[in-house]
């Protein structure tokens, strides 16, 4: 909702400070940029998990070979790679 043509700053809905460019029930740009950090930090978390269990399935799993080695290469970077896109995601959404 954007906000009345006669107003030029509105609050921020973190903070309460009052910035304008921001529409309603919108964080200003330092609370976006701490949110955001914070998400990071949850999904890097996430994803090291993720990548750490799949290292344990491929080297506990799968035979000694090249080509399950190459195999166990792919997984944990697709796990931390799809992991940490998903969390983060989740993270901004979630978080407050």
């Amino acid at each position: 909702m954007p906000s009345p043509a006669g107003w030029r700053e509105v609050p921020c809905i973190e903070c309460g400070a009052f910035v304008a460019g921001i529409d309603f029930a919108e964080r200003c740009a330092a609370c976006q940029k701490r949110h955001r950090r914070r998400a990071q930090r949850v999904a890097s978390r996430a994803a090291l998990g993720a990548a750490v269990v799949a290292a344990a399935w491929c080297l506990w799993g799968l035979p000694r070979t090249p080509a399950s080695r190459w195999l166990t290469v792919v997984a944990i970077g697709g796990a931390y790679g799809f992991v940490y896109l998903i969390a983060k995601r989740v993270a901004m959404e979630g978080l407050r």
